[in-house]
């Protein structure tokens, strides 16, 4: 129970938290270097775990228990967004999908303009 504590406090959820969202939009988007979804996700989680390292070494400074923090929770991240993650994403996105599907979307209950002939 110790161990899984120590676990759960070394993980930096702030950056978890960005590479899950980022991942799962800006990744999609903007790292589309293959057509696997899982791929742009781990290439945005890759890209900003770098960049997030530089932030930080040049603003106040990382240590080596900083990097193994980061890198914890970069595994961690990764493979909770593949396990788990990603179903829960697909899960709401359908949610919100089928309300704007009712009329719940843009234009409101405008509806469509008649055919031209």
């Amino acid at each position: 129970m110790e161990k899984l504590l120590m676990f759960i406090n070394s993980i930096d959820w702030i950056f978890a938290a960005v590479i899950l969202v980022g991942g799962r939009y800006w990744g999609g988007k903007y790292f589309t270097i293959s057509k696997n979804q899982s791929h742009n996700f781990l290439a945005f989680a890759s890209a900003f775990g770098v960049v997030w390292i530089a932030i930080l070494y040049l603003t106040v400074g990382v240590t080596s228990g900083q990097v193994g923090s980061l890198f914890i929770t970069y595994l961690f991240t990764t493979s909770f967004y593949e396990l788990l993650a990603k179903k829960l994403f697909e899960l709401v996105e359908g949610l919100f999908d089928k309300g704007q599907a009712k009329g719940g979307g843009k234009g409101g209950d405008t509806p469509p303009p008649p055919p031209t002939p």
